[in-house]
């Protein structure tokens, strides 16, 4: 296997008052937190709000899903921005076979918010881009810190089977891979990853609410998060915003 290349993103959060424990975030194997959030690209999903209990658990809509690849990402990340393209192709690629894919942006800002639109645009990607706009849902996927992209894939149970964090030259090989094994099938050729050649630029700028569009009883129904059934709920959502960081190091895995 050729080495890994390593470019990423860190995205951070404020240390809260009383912060997740490990035990209570995302990880393969524990049950994934379910959520409701606005889609940035409403008018190719064919809905404004999806929640992932749409393709996974015991209310799942879609009764064909065998895997979901999540994946967090930011404006500000290089890494992501190149990993959208190839999203869409395996969306394209894998989506009769039961894959949906879906996208979460943990931008706060009107600025970071448009240039994802852009990005949507450029991309014509057809898969969900959410709109975590409070990290309500970051909060409890990533955690305290964690490197963008963060891929995660997540069984029809509900259940975390895979955890990727940060972006590698590698990774579109290991992705595609795991996702045939899901289900079960085998295709020749795989779509080619981009390769990230920019540096990532620092991340500046403070915690700027954007403006919305929709009323505050809106955004309470459609940014929320909750474990999935038969998970302990842990601490209350933490409302502070992730502060964007310096690109970096990735985080270890949990």
């Amino acid at each position: 296997m050729k080495p890994l290349a390593m470019a990423v993103c860190l995205a951070l959060l404020v240390a809260p008052a009383a912060a997740l424990a490990d035990d209570e975030l995302a990880a393969v194997d524990r049950a994934a937190p379910m959520f409701r959030l606005p889609v940035y690209n409403a008018k190719p999903v064919g809905q404004s709000v999806v929640g992932l209990d749409r393709y996974v658990g015991p209310d799942a809509t879609e009764k064909d899903v065998k895997v979901v690849l999540l994946s967090f990402m930011a404006s500000f990340c290089a890494p992501c921005k190149k990993e959208m393209p190839y999203l869409e192709a395996l969306h394209n690629r894998y989506k009769d076979f039961g894959l949906r894919v879906v996208s979460v942006s943990i931008d706060t800002e009107p600025e970071g918010q448009k240039i994802i639109d852009e990005l949507i645009e450029q991309n014509k990607v057809t898969y969900p881009v959410l709109k975590d706009r409070f990290n309500l849902v970051a909060r409890r996927w990533l955690g305290n810190q964690s490197p963008l992209p963060s891929v995660f894939l997540v069984r029809p149970d509900a259940t975390v089977s895979q955890v990727h964090r940060g972006y590698n030259q590698d990774i579109g090989v290991v992705l595609a891979a795991e996702i045939e094994s899901a289900l079960g099938i085998k295709r020749s050729g795989l779509p080619p990853m981009p390769t990230v050649s920019e540096a990532t630029p620092p991340a500046t700028g403070g915690n700027v609410q954007p403006a919305s569009a929709t009323s505050p009883a809106e955004e309470a129904a459609t940014d929320t998060v909750k474990p999935a059934k038969g998970v302990k709920p842990g601490s209350k959502p933490l409302k502070k915003p992730l502060k964007k960081g310096k690109a970096g190091a990735a985080a270890p895995a949990t």
